[in-house]
């Protein structure tokens, strides 16, 4: 996980501001090996296709 980054945007913080950093960073550190949950996806979406680049389309030329 990269360091997080927080930055008080209005002088020192109050009270309110600092207890919800407290637990925004106690939740980070209660996850196993402190990484975010994953993204949940649909059941198809497992790595069942390997990736496929976007077509490109173009318009037929005129003579």
């Amino acid at each position: 996980m990269s360091e997080p980054h927080f930055t008080v945007v209005r002088g020192q913080p109050d009270a309110a501001e600092l207890a919800a950093l407290t637990a925004v960073l106690l939740t980070l550190l209660a996850r196993p090996h402190g990484e975010p949950p994953r993204r949940p996806r649909a059941p198809w979406a497992h790595n069942r296709r390997r990736f496929r680049p976007p077509a490109a389309w173009s318009a037929p030329h005129e003579p």
